[in-house]
């Protein structure tokens, strides 16, 4: 990006939607956690921001209470070890939840 352009540079792992380099983190710290793969090693295939339908970001068990509220956050695909895996997470990376 061209300096003076009054915009703020998007970082570069951030990705073209404007997926914030701390949810990428915890987005890959999850995956990490769950597969033994390192941080370093794992993609971020592509992201989505969404609303979720519940506090739980649409993730939560059978014997979890959810709020029932609308909560803004991301949808991130990434890839770890050969195999992609979906993270959901709210706006500021506060709650991030690994699709089971």
């Amino acid at each position: 990006m061209s300096v003076g352009c009054g915009r703020e540079p998007v970082p570069a792992e951030a990705t073209p939607l404007g997926l914030q380099p701390d949810v990428a983190q915890a987005a890959k710290q999850e995956v990490s956690e769950a597969s033994g793969v390192p941080v370093e090693e794992i993609e971020i295939v592509r992201a989505k921001q969404l609303e979720w339908t519940d506090t739980c970001l649409e993730l939560g068990g059978a014997d979890e209470f959810c709020g029932q509220a609308l909560t803004p956050g991301w949808r991130v695909i990434l890839r770890a070890g050969g195999e992609e895996y979906e993270v959901h997470t709210d706006l500021s990376a506060d709650t991030v939840r690994l699709k089971q």
